[in-house]
C-alpha cells in the first residue's frame, strides 16, 4: 500500500467574505487586531491563549476551536506574520492539524466601516476528515449564519451597530 500525502488528500477550504458595521474602522481595527478579543465575538472560538512571537511573526496565540461530540476542542496556534495598523492582518498557522492562512481587511464603509476576511484552511488529518466537511460548511446556510453573527458581535465590541454582511 502506498504512502498517502496529506497535503493533498485534503483540500483547502475557502472561507472568505464581509462583515459591516456602523463603528469607526479605527475603533473596528482594535477589537480584529487584538486576538485575546476573538472568542467574544467569534462564536467558534472558545478561548485564546497569547503566546510568545518570533522575530518573523512577533505575535502569536493558541486558539481553542469549538468542535461537534465526540472530536474534543481543536488547539490551532496562530501567528501574526504581517500587521499594518489600522488596515490589515495576515494570519497562519502551519505545522498543526489544521494549518492555512489568512487575511483581514479593515476599510471605511459608507457612515461606518467594514471587515472584508479571507482564510484558507486544510485539516491535514484523515482521522479529523469530519473537520473539513464543518469548515466547508461555513458557505452554506448554517455557517453563514454563524459567520454573520460573527460579524453582528464584532460590530457591537466594536461599538457599533452590526451592518449587512456577505456572504
Amino acid at each position: 500500500m502506498g504512502r498517502v500525502d496529506l497535503e493533498s488528500a485534503v483540500g483547502k477550504v475557502p472561507i472568505a467574505g464581509t462583515w459591516r458595521t456602523t463603528a469607526p474602522a479605527d475603533d473596528l481595527w482594535a477589537v480584529v487586531a487584538d486576538l485575546s478579543t476573538w472568542p467574544a465575538w467569534w462564536p467558534a472560538i472558545q478561548g485564546v491563549e497569547l503566546l510568545a512571537g518570533t522575530a518573523e511573526a512577533p505575535e502569536a496565540a493558541r486558539l481553542t476551536f469549538d468542535t461537534p461530540r465526540p472530536l474534543p476542542p481543536l488547539e490551532v496556534d496562530l501567528e501574526v506574520v504581517e500587521h499594518v495598523a489600522p488596515t490589515r492582518l495576515a494570519i497562519r498557522s502551519q505545522g498543526g492539524l489544521l494549518t492555512g492562512s489568512g487575511k483581514l481587511t479593515v476599510a471605511p464603509d459608507g457612515g461606518g466601516s467594514k471587515v472584508d476576511y479571507d482564510l484558507r484552511l486544510s485539516v491535514r488529518s484523515l482521522l479529523l476528515r469530519p473537520l473539513e466537511l464543518i469548515l466547508s460548511g461555513a458557505t452554506r446556510a448554517g455557517g453563514r449564519e454563524r459567520l454573520h453573527r460573527a460579524g453582528d458581535d464584532l460590530a457591537r465590541l466594536a461599538g457599533g451597530e452590526p451592518g449587512r454582511h456577505e456572504p
